[in-house]
């Protein structure tokens, strides 16, 4: 900008409030679309996105369907793993605790929180 444009510009956003704000956001969204422009891409990422895509026509044009393996029996497998990790924690869990054993109570335990419900001292002093 010539010299005299630029201080009559400056001037007039001094003075007014509404140019000033709207040449602030011009000049942050200049400052942003000035990074973007210096980050630099990855010169590989395009060639293996183009191989996949050139993979998957060829895979079509030759009548080569995705194998079944990766399509059905996979998710199968990887769900009837899980179901079977559950199921050995329960039975591994249930070894530890026998069933039988659970409805029985300690006598122990019946006296195990007498001591804090009632003070020493309050039943010596009686």
């Amino acid at each position: 900008m010539p010299e005299g444009i630029e201080a009559q510009v400056k001037a007039h956003l001094e003075g007014c409030k509404d140019c000033a704000a709207i040449y602030q956001l011009e000049s942050i969204a200049s400052k942003v679309i000035n990074k973007e422009k210096a980050i630099k891409s990855n010169p590989f990422l395009a060639t293996r996105v183009m191989a996949g895509i050139e993979a998957l026509e060829q895979r079509s044009i030759n009548g080569n369907p995705i194998p079944v393996y990766k399509k059905v029996l996979k998710p199968v497998l990887v769900s009837i793993s899980v179901a079977a990790a559950i199921i050995i924690g329960v039975l591994v869990g249930n070894v530890y605790q026998p069933v039988s054993d659970s409805n029985k109570i300690p006598v122990e335990l019946t006296y195990m929180n007498d001591a804090a419900l009632e003070s020493v001292d309050l039943v010596a002093n009686n």
